[in-house]
């Protein structure tokens, strides 16, 4: 199967094992920030593997195979959540538990419209963002990880919640 989506690509300029790794590692971040539990983000990357392989022929442009691979793994897991969210909430009703608060819903929609912001914003200061906030880690962690002064972090992550506050004051 994974053949169908080598064939998009011509065998000189790839690495088959790298381009797998990647497409994954970038489709488990997604999953993952949108999840916050590993084994509903591997579950949610599965699904999306499925999606990519029996709707890779729409794939026009083989160079944004990793954004479009994103934005099926992204979505996968946005339908995995409302399951979830619906799941619980009919639990808790069977149960003669509260259901799921107004403000708990809330939160939810308001945390997915969070991320559809961030994902407009470019992909480095998207992920030293994602690092930050979902992974908590420190602005040195980061610096480290991507191989960036830490300065350079401490000025993306200014720069990237002054521009998600215009994108969220500009959607209301």
């Amino acid at each position: 199967m994974w053949n169908r989506v080598l064939e998009h690509f011509s065998a000189d300029d790839i690495d088959e094992d790298a381009l797998l790794q990647e497409l994954y590692r970038q489709m488990f971040i997604v999953a993952y920030s949108i999840l916050r539990d590993k084994y509903e983000a591997m579950d949610a990357v599965q699904e999306s593997w499925i999606k990519i392989l029996q709707k890779i022929d729409t794939l026009r442009d083989s160079e944004k195979l990793i954004r479009w691979a994103k934005v099926i793994a992204s979505n996968t897991a946005f339908n995995l959540l409302k399951r979830k969210i619906a799941a619980t909430h009919q639990s808790a009703q069977n149960d003669g538990k509260e259901p799921l608060s107004r403000d708990g819903v809330e939160d939810v929609v308001f945390y997915n419209m969070i991320f559809e912001l961030i994902r407009q914003l470019d992909e480095k200061t998207r992920q030293i963002l994602i690092y930050k906030f979902y992974y908590d880690m420190k602005d040195k962690e980061i610096a480290q990880k991507m191989s960036l002064p830490v300065g350079t972090v401490k000025a993306r992550i200014h720069r990237g919640k002054e521009r998600l506050r215009a994108l969220l004051t500009s959607e209301r």
